[in-house]
C-alpha cells in the first residue's frame, strides 16, 4: 500500500512522504514516548525512505523488492554517515538529530533520477499457454505448499521455545550441554522440508520467510541460552556502544569499528535506549537478511523460477555460521560483505541494479572493518569497471591491462593497509621476507586440517568430516558455479556472463591471495601467540563469501538438471544430504563438547556478575585491581564499563593497565595466571600491587578452574578476607601493608 502510494504521485509528493518519514525518526529521537511507539516510528523513518528510494531507483520492481533494497540503501548510507560524523565529532543526540535530517537528502542526491531498467522476463511469468488445467494445478500445489510451510513454520517457533527454555545463567562450556537433542532434530526437519517445498514445486517466494526463520533459529542458539552473555569480545564492544551512548564518543577513535558503533548508538538513540539488545540481535537479524536478497539475486541475474532460486538459496547455510551467531564488527563486517556480493551478481549479469547499490554496501562494509571492506570495495570498483569500460573493448589489452591492475592491487590491499597504520600509529607489523621463497609454506596454509582419527559415532564423524572438508567442497562448488557460468554465457553469446565469471574468479583469488601474504609474509609481534593469526584466518570466510554467488548457482542449476530429467531418488538424496549438512553445520557454529573436542572456555555466569558487583561494594571508592580469568573480566566491563585505568609503575611497561585482566596477554593477566600456579600466593598477588599503585587487590578463583579446591584452601590462609558467592566464585581479598 506504501509503495502504490507512493508510486501513484509525482515528485512533489515524493518529497512530501521523504518529509514525513524524516518527521517520525525525528520524532523518535526527541519525544519521551513507550518504547513500542519508539520502535514503529523507526521502522517507519528507515523503511518508508528505504521504499522511496526504491521506487525512484528501481521502477520495475515490485514493492517487497524495492522496499528490501532500498532500505538497505538508506540503511547503509545512515551507517557511513554515522561513522563520519563520530570521527570528526561525536554521536551526540545533537549529531544523531543531524544524521537523520541530512540522510535522506543524501540518498536523494544518490538515487538522482528515475531511471528505466531492463525488463527481465522470469521463468515462471505467466503466460497465456498455460492452460487451464495448469493453473488449477498450480493453485492446488500453492494451497498444499501453503499448509506444510505454516507447519514448519510452527516448528520454527518450537524449536525457539525449547532455547527459551534451557537459557541459564551458569557458567557453561558449550550451549549444547543444554540443548536437547530434539532440537537437532527439529533442524533437521524444518531444512528438509523447506528445501522439499521449493525442490518439489510446492513454494518458492513463501518459503523465504520460512529460511529467514530457520537462519534465525540457527544463528541465536548462543543468544537464547546464554543468559549474561556469550564470548568476551561482543561485552567490550557493549560496553564502548553503551559509553558511547551517554557520552556521545569513546576516546581514543580508531578509525575501524566505526560503522556498528554508529549503527548501534543510532539505532539505540531513536528507541530510547535498548544498547544492548539491539547489539545482540544486530549480525543473525541482518544476516537472515541475505536470504530474501540471494532469493532476488538469482531470479534477476538468471531468470530461474521461484521454486529454483528458493531451493538454490539455502546454500547460504552451508556457509561456516560462527561468524554470524554473535555480534562483533568482523561478523557485521562478513554478513554486509555478503550482501554485497549478493547485489553484484545482478548488477553485472543483467544490470538490474544500480551499481550505487554495492557501492554504498562496500562502502558501510569498510566502515564497520577495513579488514573486510577495503578488499571488498576494490572487487566493487573491479566489477563496475568491466561494465564502464565498453568504451575501450577496441583496446583489448589496454581494458584488460587496467582489469589486471585492479585486481592485483585488491590482492595486495591489506598488507600495505597494515603496513600504512603501523607507519602512522607506531604499531609493531614486521615482514618474513623468507617465507614467501619456500612454496611448501604455502601449501601447507592452504592444507585442509587432518581429522585425527574417527571416534564412530556416526553422526560426530559425519559433522566433523563436513568441517575438515568445508572449505573444499565449498570451494570446489564455486569454482562449478564460475564455469558453468562461463559456458553458459560462451552458449547464449553472453559477455556479460563470461565476463561476471571472470571477475568473481579474480575477486575470490585476489582475497585468497590476501589470506596468504597475511599467513605468511605479514607478522604481528604485538598479538599474542595463538591469535596472530586472527586477521588472516578471517580472510578464509571473506574468500568463500565472494565465491557465494557462484555456490548457489551451482546449486540452482544441479535442482535444474535433477527436476528436469525426473530422479526422484537423487532428489530425496539431495534433499537429505542438503538437511544433514546444514544440521552439522549448525551444531560446528558454537563451541562443542564431544568425543572429538572440549571447549575450555566457560562461560559468564550469574555468580561472575555479582562478584564484581560486591568487589566494587566493598572497596569502598578505594583504588583497587582485580585478578581474574575471562568470564569474570568479561562480567567487570559489562557492569562497570571502562571505569579505571593505572599508569604502570614498570618503566618498561608504557601503556596503561586496565583494572581487571584482559586476556590477551597484558602483564596483569599474566600475574593472574602466576597466582594460580602459586595457589594464590600473598607475594605472587602484590606484584599486582607494585605493578598498578593500588591499595587493594582481589583475586577471584572459579569454581571450575583447575586445581580449584587446593587454589582456594591455600589462599583463605594467605588473603586479609574472602567470601563466596553461591559456593561457584570465591573472592580473597589482599591489602598493602
Amino acid at each position: 500500500m506504501l509503495t502504490y502510494m507512493i508510486g501513484k504521485y509525482s515528485n512533489k509528493k515524493y518529497s512530501f512522504f521523504a518529509v514525513i518519514f524524516t518527521a517520525a525518526g525525528l520524532l523518535s529521537l526527541l519525544l519521551s514516548i513507550p518504547l513500542d511507539v519508539h520502535i514503529l516510528l523507526t521502522i517507519i523513518y528507515f523503511v518508508g525512505l528505504g521504499t522511496i528510494i526504491g521506487w525512484k531507483s528501481l521502477p520495475r520492481e515490485i514493492a517487497p523488492w524495492r522496499t528490501l533494497l532500498g532500505t538497505l540503501l538508506h540503511l547503509s548510507l545512515t551507517m557511513v554517515l554515522g561513522s563520519l560524523v563520530y570521527l570528526l565529532q561525536d554521536l551526540s543526540t545533537q549529531s544523531v538529530f543531524l544524521i537523520i535530517l541530512i540522510a535522506p537528502i543524501l540518498t536523494t542526491v544518490l538515487t538522482g533520477r528515475r531511471t528505466e531498467e531492463p525488463n527481465l522476463a522470469l521463468a515462471d511469468s505467466p503466460t497465456k499457454k498455460k492452460t487451464k488445467r495448469r493453473r488449477w494445478l498450480n493453485i492446488l500445489l500453492a494451497i498444499i505448499g501453503a499448509f506444510l510451510a505454516l507447519a514448519l513454520l510452527a516448528l520454527t517457533v518450537y524449536g525457539f521455545g525449547l532455547l527459551s527454555g534451557v537459557a541459564t545463567d551458569l557458567s557453561i562450556r558449550s550451549p549444547w550441554d543444554n540443548v536437547p537433542r530434539l532440537f537437532f532434530i527439529l533442524l533437521f526437519l524444518i531444512t528438509a522440508g523447506s528445501f522439499a517445498l521449493s525442490f518439489g514445486r510446492f513454494s518458492g517466494a513463501p518459503t523465504i520467510p520460512l529460511m529467514m526463520g530457520l537462519s534465525a533459529l540457527a544463528t541465536t542458539v548462543a543468544i537464547s541460552v546464554y543468559s549474561i552473555g556469550f564470548g568476551f569480545d561482543p561485552f567490550i564492544h557493549q560496553a564502548t556502544e553503551l559509553h558511547i551512548f551517554n557520552f556521545g564518543e569513546m576516546l581514543p577513535k580508531p578509525p575501524y569499528y566505526l560503522g556498528q558503533y554508529a549503527l548501534v548508538t543510532i539505532l539505540a538513540k531513536m528507541i530510547g535506549g535498548q544498547v544492548m539488545n539491539i547489539d545482540k540481535w544486530l549480525v543473525p537479524a541482518t544476516f537472515s537478511l541475505s536470504f530474501p536478497l540471494a532469493y532476488w539475486s538469482l531470479r534477476r541475474s538468471f531468470g530461474w523460477s521461484s521454486y529454483t532460486a528458493a531451493g538454490a538459496t539455502l546454500g547460504l547455510l552451508l556457509l561456516p555460521l560462527a561468524p554470524f551467531v554473535l555480534t562483533t564488527p568482523q561478523g557485521l563486517a562478513d554478513v554486509f560483505a555478503l550482501l554485497t556480493i549478493l547485489t553484484c551478481l545482478p548488477m553485472a549479469v543483467t544490470k538490474s541494479i544500480p551499481k550505487r547499490y554495492p557501492a554504498m554496501l562496500a562502502a558501510a562494509t569498510t566502515a564497520i572493518h577495513p579488514l573486510a571492506g577495503v578488499p571488498l570495495f576494490l572487487f566493487v570498483t573491479t566489477l563496475s569497471y568491466l561494465d564502464v569500460s565498453n568504451g575501450l573493448r577496441r583496446l583489448p589489452k589496454l581494458r584488460w591491462t587496467i582489469f589486471i591492475k585492479l585486481v592485483l592491487l585488491t590482492a595486495v590491499s591489506l598488507p600495505l593497509l597494515f603496513l600504512l597504520n603501523s607507519a602512522l600509529s607506531g604499531t609493531d607489523v614486521t615482514l618474513d621476507r623468507e617465507v614467501l621463497s619456500a612454496p611448501a609454506a604455502i601449501i601447507e596454509v592452504l592444507k585442509a586440517p587432518d581429522l585425527v582419527t574417527r571416534r564412530f559415532s556416526a553422526m560426530l564423524d559425519f559433522a566433523y568430516g563436513w568441517r575438515t572438508s568445508r572449505t573444499t567442497i565449498l570451494a570446489l562448488a564455486g569454482l562449478a558455479g564460475l564455469i558453468l557460468l562461463w559456458l553458459a554465457g560462451r552458449r547464449s553469446k553472453s559477455r556479460r556472463k563470461r565476463e561476471t565469471a571472470i571477475a568473481f574468479m579474480a575477486g575470490a583469488i585476489a582475497f585468497l591471495a590476501n589470506f596468504i601474504l597475511l599467513r605468511l609474509w605479514v607478522q604481528f609481534p604485538f598479538l599474542i601467540s595463538y591469535e596472530r593469526t586472527n586477521y588472516a584466518d578471517r580472510l578464509a570466510d571473506l574468500t568463500l563469501i565472494v565465491l557465494t554467488p557462484m555456490l548457489l548457482y551451482a546449486l540452482g542449476r544441479l535442482i535444474i538438471r535433477i527436476r528436469r530429467h525426473g530422479f526422484p531418488t537423487l532428489a530425496l538424496g539431495l534433499t537429505l544430504l542438503l538437511a544433514a549438512t546444514i544440521t552439522a553445520n549448525v551444531y560446528l557454529a558454537y563451541p562443542r563438547r564431544d568425543r572429538y573436542e572440549s571447549s575450555r572456555g566457560w562461560s559468564t555466569s550469574g555468580a561472575d556478575v555479582q562478584a564484581v558487583q560486591s568487589i566494587d561494594k566493598r572497596a569502598n571508592n578505594a583504588d583497587y585491581v582485580v585478578l581474574s580469568n575471562q568470564s569474570v573480566s568479561a562480567a567487570a566491563i559489562r557492569e562497570l564499563g571502562f571505569k579505571k585505568y593505572f599508569d604502570s609503575k614498570d618503566p618498561n611497561i608504557t601503556d596503561q593497565i586496565f583494572f581487571y585482566p584482559i586476556p590477551t596477554g597484558g602483564p596483569l593477566y599474566q600475574i593472574f595466571l602466576k597466582t594460580n600456579m602459586d595457589f594464590g600466593q600473598r607475594t605472587t598477588v602484590l606484584q599486582a600491587l607494585e605493578l598498578t599503585g593500588a591499595d587493594t587487590a582481589f583475586y577471584v578463583v572459579d569454581h571450575y578452574w583447575w586445581q580449584a579446591q587446593q587454589i582456594i584452601l591455600n589462599a583463605q590462609h594467605e588473603a586479609d578476607s574472602w567470601w563466596t558467592e553461591n559456593d561457584r566464585v570465591w573472592v580473597f581479598r589482599y591489602d598493602k601493608k
